[in-house]
């Protein structure tokens, strides 16, 4: 009887020790880069121009009414940035709201996802 007892006991010290191993791995919550596609509007504008963003890779294709674009996503920035030939303008992405921000000189733009 004491024997079945030490093994019951072993059993459950082995039990608890497993069950306080390391936590499990978080779940990936996916590419940064892929928060910034699709289709959004201004939100400082009333124009019924919507802007469309494109990946393939670090690259974005951005449509806006006759405007084409392209951008490089920046790692450390955590934005695309978009070369206009003068400057390189930032867009980042803003997780709280699910916007993107444009800063371009001094004025920045906000823009919202065009829900389907």
């Amino acid at each position: 009887m004491i024997t079945w007892a030490k093994q019951a006991l072993l059993i459950a010290l082995i039990g608890m020790m497993g069950s306080c191993g390391p936590d499990k791995p978080k779940t990936p919550e996916g590419n940064p880069r892929d928060k910034f596609v699709g289709e959004w509007k201004s939100d400082d504008t009333n124009s019924q121009t919507h802007t469309r963003i494109q990946r393939s890779g670090d690259n974005f294709f951005i449509h806006e009414g006759l405007n084409d674009l392209t951008g490089i996503y920046d790692s450390t920035a955590q934005a695309i940035m978009i070369d206009n030939g003068v400057k390189k303008v930032p867009v980042k992405y803003l997780p709280a709201t699910d916007q993107i921000l444009v800063t371009g000189g001094s004025r920045d733009a906000k823009f919202s996802r065009v829900k389907k």
